[in-house]
């Protein structure tokens, strides 16, 4: 079925279901929705000024922490109320909030019955919010495009006639007036009175009825939550302004644009700047993209990390490339003038003679931009990072025109301290800027220090990610963690749980499915947690199911789940939806009851085994992983014990093991009952041969076996080879052209098992 065949649900039959359906059915109330009318906490220029970033000592930790990425369990974490986008401002009527608006949809009823009776069904995810606008929305403006809005700007003033945004005519003009006719002020004043994130789902009635609005997404402003710091001192522009005058070289080229270094000015247009500071002026003032190409900017991202890192660099990148910026080829050399030299000398007959060779190639190329998106799960990270940036920090100090960007988990936990480790560095942002470090390379640009790690709502891509692979994709449907593990930094680096719209998610599997892509992952740090965050609450599994639906995709996965939040439901979706790969990934941490508490997890090894009993029970081949740690702080042989058992119950197919290691602004981080490394070494041994014992046992099951195979890339050892993966996520190697069959779906017939891969032939008989 198309897209739009889909979205041309039959009004009557929606209209026959919302008649019939008995009045007396109990429907949550529209008042419910937001039973506390006090100001958004997204609209400053209404809330008003307050100072919210507050610095508290932790009574768990006794170290200072920021209250907007809290790790004491049972603090805060509704992001409505933890994001705040207030600034100190003393003009009222100048809006400093770096939130300027929310775009939204919305459904139109002419009475709160049927109002609140699809919202049910929206929450029930029988139905999803664009089908049921084209079908039931009395608001003919917005009927035929899915019931979208737009944009509604948070400047509005409703407590005076005039309003802060002019014409060109200097006369006070309402930001919103053309939304009237589709959403009355009444309407307008309580969506922005209302605390709401994307996904929420707001009911208000005006003159024209009640409304179901929907907040699809938010623009903020991000160099507004920036710290900035200019990184030229007036001594330093004193003296490059006195260059420039003197027509003295310097050694960087001077381009004409608009942008700013710093707030120095020179000779009209003409400032001093780098490459950055030019291509950044040709993206904003549309320059052709010859001449923006001509810069040759080129970067370098290196990532560390999980799957949820992966995905942010791929963002970052689709960012890069849409300013013109490409990523550096291995061993590309320079076009310059520039060579290499290196001399070769030789002796014959007992050095009486000496031969003598010159060879001159052009210098390998070096990134203009180095991007480094950090993990700080284990342990050393910050030490990694510092040992990575010293080459690069060098070449700065040498004199060459290169920025230096730290993104991801170190960043965010490290912050401005990384400017006074690495003076060198130009942008440190948090992973909630992976798709907004365009906007933040303009104050670099413009000769500044930056460094983003504000809480802030994640917005929807304005760019499209430059995907690392052309059949596998990963999309992100949670972003942050509420959990309040004891040993995990994750709270502090990712922030709160915040969901995407159901509709976002779907658009951009579509997209992909349109693209060619064949299989999609979807991402979460707690991905069970998805929709609690939203009003009204929504489940992960039925959003499975309507991912699982998208016409042409072949194949779903998910990671990552939590014991605590796994609902059988989900389990059950997996099963009941074609595309749902049998696959699992459950970390349980520990096998003991003990350790687990400790450790905040808030689940039992018997919860545990009680999902793995419905795996079982509903998909008996299906695939199961995990993640494991041992050596936690006051862990015994028995606790260690535990853990094997529970091993040896369930037979994993694969473990990610580790040794406990203290991360900063964790609890455990602080306690007496540490291990030694010697202890620790000898469980992680010990429970790294099981983990080997139980892959080549689970992998051996499949020999003789015919399965289906997605290829994906070529066997970098054999090149004659295909590597592909299972439904179970098995590595399947086998003979082939990988231009003939990359993205095709292949029946193999397993002939050899190995501990993490398997390899066959191709066949004709079906899959068994």
């Amino acid at each position: 079925m198309s897209r739009q065949q889909s979205l041309a649900v039959s009004a009557a039959a929606a209209l026959l279901f919302l008649l019939s359906a008995s009045s007396t059915q109990a429907f949550q109330p529209a008042s419910s929705l937001s039973s506390h009318h006090h100001h958004h906490p997204l609209a400053s220029a209404v809330a008003g000024n307050e100072e919210t970033v507050q610095i508290v000592t932790s009574p768990i930790t006794g170290s200072e922490t920021n209250i907007k990425y809290p790790t004491q369990r049972g603090s805060e974490v509704d992001s409505r109320k933890i994001i705040n986008y207030n600034t100190n401002n003393d003009d009222e009527n100048n809006n400093a909030s770096p939130l300027l608006a929310l775009r939204l949809s919305h459904i139109l009823f002419a009475s709160k019955e049927l109002a609140t009776q699809t919202l049910d069904k929206l929450t029930a995810a029988e139905w999803n919010f664009e089908q049921m606008a084209t079908s039931v929305s009395n608001c003919a403006e917005t009927r035929e495009e899915g019931g979208s809005v737009g944009w509604l700007n948070l400047s509005e003033n409703f407590n005076d006639t005039t309003n802060i945004i002019s014409n060109d005519d200097n006369e006070e003009k309402n930001p919103n007036e053309h939304l009237d006719l589709i959403l009355p002020p009444s309407a307008r004043q309580y969506i922005i009175d209302t605390p709401s994130k994307p996904g929420d789902i707001l009911m208000m009635e005006s003159n024209r009825g009640v409304h179901l609005v929907q907040v699809v997404d938010v623009m903020v402003d991000v160099r507004k939550l920036s710290y900035i710091k200019a990184r030229n001192t007036k001594k330093k522009k004193k003296k490059q302004q006195q260059q420039l005058m003197e027509g003295e070289g310097t050694g960087v080229k001077v381009y004409s644009n608009d942008m700013e270094l710093g707030e120095q000015k020179v000779g009209g247009t003409s400032r001093q700047g780098t490459k950055l500071a030019g291509i950044m002026g040709g993206a904003l003032l549309e320059q052709s993209e010859e001449e923006v190409a001509k810069l040759g900017l080129t970067y370098k991202i290196e990532t560390m990390g999980c799957q949820m890192n992966s995905a942010d660099s791929e963002r970052i990148e689709g960012q890069l490339m849409s300013l013109g910026i490409r990523p550096l080829i291995d061993d590309e050399r320079n076009n310059s003038d520039e060579e290499e030299v290196t001399t070769t000398t030789t002796e014959n007959n007992g050095g009486l003679f000496q031969e003598t060779k010159t060879n001159r190639k052009s210098k390998k190329k070096k990134p203009d931009i180095i991007i480094l998106n950090t993990c700080s799960i284990r342990d050393h990270a910050e030490q990694k990072v510092y040992s990575y940036l010293g080459p690069h920090a060098k070449r700065k100090r040498d004199g060459e025109d290169v920025t230096i960007v730290v993104a991801g988990c170190v960043a965010q936990q490290e912050g401005q301290s990384l400017l006074r480790r690495v003076p060198e560095i130009d942008l440190v942002m948090g992973p909630q800027y992976a798709n907004r470090i365009g906007d933040l390379l303009e104050d670099v640009a413009n000769g500044n220090q930056v460094v983003a790690t504000e809480a802030s709502h994640i917005m929807e891509d304005s760019t499209k990610p430059r995907r690392q692979s052309s059949v596998c994709a990963w999309v992100n449907v949670i972003y942050g963690c509420n959990e309040r593990c004891t040993y995990c930094i994750v709270p502090t680096t990712r922030g709160v749980e915040q969901s995407r719209p159901v509709e976002s998610i779907v658009d951009e599997v579509s997209e992909l499915v349109n693209q060619g892509f064949k299989e999609v992952t979807l991402l979460g740090q707690n991905i069970d947690a998805y929709g609690r965050d939203m009003i009204p609450k929504r489940k992960f599994s039925d959003l499975l199911k309507i991912v699982g639906s998208v016409p042409g995709l072949e194949r779903l996965r998910f990671v990552t789940s939590h014991p605590r939040y796994m609902s059988l439901g989900v389990v059950d979706a997996v099963a009941d939806t074609p595309t749902a790969c049998e696959y699992f990934h459950i970390p349980f941490q520990s096998g003991s009851n003990s350790i687990l508490k400790a450790m905040g997890r808030g689940h039992t090894r018997e919860k545990f085994l009680q999902i793995v009993d419905r795996v079982r029970q509903r998909l008996p081949d299906a695939a199961i992983t995990a993640d494991v740690i041992v050596g936690f702080p006051g862990e015994t042989e028995q606790d260690f014990l535990d853990t094997l058992d529970i091993m040896e119950k369930v037979k994993f197919d694969t473990v990610n093991t580790a040794a406990y290691s203290p991360r900063p602004n964790t609890p455990a981080a602080d306690w007496d009952n540490q291990l030694s490394e010697e202890v620790k070494q000898d469980r992680l041994h010990r429970i790294n041969e099981l983990v080997l014992q139980h892959a080549t046992e689970r992998r051996a099951r499949m020999m003789d076996r015919v399965v289906e195979v997605l290829v994906e890339e070529r066997n970098v050892k054999v090149p004659t080879q295909v590597m592909g993966r299972t439904t179970h996520g098995y590595i399947v190697y086998f003979d082939g052209d990988i231009d003939e069959l990359r993205g095709e779906l292949v029946n193999v017939k397993i002939d050899r098992c190995e501990k993490f891969y398997l390899a066959g032939k191709r066949t004709d008989e079906p899959v068994q």
